[in-house]
């Protein structure tokens, strides 16, 4: 699956903001095909992020590189029969590109040891994101970093499912440097967020009644990195801007 010309629009809010906002919108939206059976329209999410040496991918995303991606690592599940999934999100400027292709759990060590052979049964319409997530990660010499896990309150557009509203709540993040993605372990730690992470995501253009309901409640959009601010956290090494 992938994502082409996707704007993402990030928003640090207090609760109560967060819920205006969702208020002003629910008309346009439906929830989402993981959040519809849900208490809340709520699910766990937990990804595992790869990085390299020195931890440049986290460094470029801090530096605000225009053109820059993350490798990670996604599950909704625990049960040893759902699939993991491989993402590739990219960024170039202000758009964003995801690939990602599921794997079977019991293949996860293979792709962090890069063997193509192994993975070579999978379809065949997966294996150029899988390989372009390999390649990637041999490049970055990347590798298990940290998991990151968040409730995610999620909708779509009624009209158009490619239009997102969605609330990250309790941020966790523990370090993890083996073939391990899960959601539920006591190692998790809860990381401090000042407020609810707000993202409002469309393809192409921002409906008008989304753009309506930002200005209305004068909504600031700003750069939140999950992934940064789980990594500084953990390891108590804050990247910095560079020269």
């Amino acid at each position: 699956m992938t994502f082409h010309n996707r704007h993402e629009c990030k928003f640090v809010v207090p609760e109560r903001l967060a819920l205006r906002l969702l208020q002003r919108v629910l008309p346009f939206l439906v929830p989402d095909l993981h959040a519809v059976r849900q208490p809340g329209h709520r699910y766990p999410i937990a990804s595992l992020y790869l990085d390299g040496p020195g931890d440049r991918l986290r460094q470029e995303t801090v530096d605000g590189r225009g053109d820059r991606y993350k490798l990670r690592i996604r599950t909704y599940s625990d049960e040893p029969t759902t699939p993991l999934f491989l993402e590739i999100k990219s960024r170039r400027d202000r758009i964003v590109l995801k690939e990602r292709c599921p794997v079977p759990r019991h293949l996860l060590a293979a792709v962090l040891r890069a063997d193509l052979d192994e993975l070579a049964s999978l379809p065949v319409h997966q294996q150029p994101t899988l390989q372009a997530f390999v390649r990637r990660m041999q490049l970055r010499r990347a590798e298990p970093r940290c998991m990151v896990r968040y409730d995610r309150q999620a909708y779509m557009g009624r009209a158009c499912d490619e239009v997102r509203v969605t609330i990250d709540r309790h941020l966790t993040a523990l370090a993890e440097s083996g073939p391990l993605v899960r959601l539920h372990d006591a190692r998790y730690r809860s990381v401090p967020v000042a407020g609810v992470i707000m993202e409002l995501k469309f393809t192409d253009r921002c409906p008008g009644w989304l753009a309506d309901a930002i200005r209305a409640l004068d909504l600031h959009r700003q750069s939140f990195s999950k992934y940064s601010t789980c990594a500084e956290f953990l390891f108590g090494q804050p990247a910095q801007a560079m020269a």
